[in-house]
């Protein structure tokens, strides 16, 4: 089994099958996931209880912090110890680099409702250096919510829990008691992030869930859900809604910010405006155009210039579209192709200047979908021939690439 993360330090202009490879370069690699044990006797009884499956382990997101870290979530189910981690430099010659349960192995114990962490998906990284992540209450031994779902915010400078919200059941789920929270927005306001506003896709259960300081909402549309026809790309009884959803940035003054998402198979890219969405307004009306996209695609992310940048599927890469251009297909670029490493960009997110990096970073996560998608869906061990990666677009000095052009330029 392999497991692959690779780094985009440029890519070409062409837009052709047959990228310039050269440009790719390999970060991490592993054979399998593996993680940071306080021991041996640890992890031989992890393995011999079933709480440690290496198989079974597959990526769900990531984000890096402005310190360096990388943080990354793993797709609940049996077999898997902790579903949110820290990528260290420590590494095994039998698997790769190992992943340090996030903030410690204390979190990730089985009932641990009020004091730990059972199932992580979606995280991101807000402008005060906070790690929000949804934890869906799904205990790993099966598909029931073992504990009840909730917000939880962490404060990267201390790596102390400053925020665990609960999710009313109501809220986390629809009307038939569906829900896979999957994918996390958030937006600040104030030096201080004083008004937070939180978004949530519910993948499964087909809905928005919004949280700010007057509590929360839950939004039910057609366009939350997968499209009646579609050319899947993942085999499964549960067709997915909503994954890929970022916030367009407020780049001139009072400028209104649009949640933009897609349903995983849809090829139609929608929006909200969130200034009705943190009313609580359930009339929010869908803006967007019906198939606009030429291939379905998974993670998306906006750089500060206001370029979304889509892991699309069915031409292997990366398109991106500047929201001051009329959204149509002319104005989608394809600006990476890679048939083995750019199949399925499950989780994509632009990383701005830190004391890290110097410059805006497109990162890129890459999962093989037919078995990621699928396995965590029937809860089944991944099979041979699985890819995971990273992509790194970084912008420097000298001639630019057409990723760091796009990254760069203000339309």
């Amino acid at each position: 089994m392999l497991f692959i993360s690779i780094a985009l330090l440029a890519t070409s202009s062409e837009t052709s099958a047959s990228p310039q490879r050269e440009y790719l370069q390999t970060a991490y690699e592993w054979k399998y996931v593996d993680y940071l044990w306080d021991s041996r006797v640890q992890r031989k009884e992890a393995i011999q209880s079933g709480a440690y499956d290496f198989s079974r382990v597959s990526p769900a997101d990531v984000d890096k912090a402005p310190d360096g870290r990388v943080f990354i979530t793993f797709t609940a189910g049996s077999g898997i110890p902790a579903t949110l981690g820290v990528v260290t430099n420590e590494s095994s010659a039998e698997s790769g680099s190992l992943v340090m349960p996030y903030p410690n192995w204390s979190w990730h114990k089985s009932d641990n409702c009020q004091s730990g962490i059972t199932s992580a998906c979606g995280i991101t990284i807000d402008g005060c250096n906070r790690l929000w992540t949804v934890d869906s209450g799904i205990d790993a031994k099966s598909t029931n919510a073992n504990c009840p779902a909730q917000l939880l915010a962490f404060d990267l400078d201390t790596d102390e829990l400053i925020q665990r919200i609960e999710i009313p059941i109501d809220i986390a789920r629809n009307s038939r008691g569906e829900s896979l929270l999957a994918n996390i927005a958030v937006t600040t306001e104030g030096p201080d992030c004083e008004q937070t506003t939180i978004y949530i896709s519910d993948a499964l259960g087909y809905g928005l869930i919004v949280w700010n300081a007057e509590g929360f909402v839950r939004l039910q549309s057609p366009s939350f859900e997968p499209p009646q026809q579609s050319s899947s790309l993942v085999s499964s009884s549960s067709p997915i809604g909503i994954l890929g959803m970022d916030l367009s940035p407020s780049i001139f003054p009072n400028e209104t910010r649009f949640l933009y998402f897609r349903a995983l198979n849809s090829l139609d890219l929608c929006a909200l405006d969130t200034r009705k969405l943190n009313n609580h307004e359930y009339d929010v009306e869908v803006l967007g155009i019906k198939g606009v996209l030429s291939s379905p695609a998974v993670g998306q992310a906006f750089s500060s210039e206001g370029t979304l940048f889509l892991g699309i599927t069915r031409k292997f890469g990366i398109a991106c579209w500047n929201r001051y251009r009329e959204l149509s297909r002319d104005n989608i670029e394809i600006v990476g192709r890679d048939e083995e490493r750019l199949e399925y960009a499950n989780a994509v997110k632009v990383v701005p200047p830190s004391i890290s990096q110097a410059t805006e970073e497109l990162e890129c996560w890459e999962t093989d979908c037919r078995h990621q998608m699928r396995n965590a869906l029937r809860h089944e061990a991944r099979s041979q021939g699985d890819v995971f990666g990273k992509i790194n677009g970084k912008i420097g000095s000298g001639r630019k690439s057409r990723l760091e052009q796009m990254l760069s330029k203000t339309f």
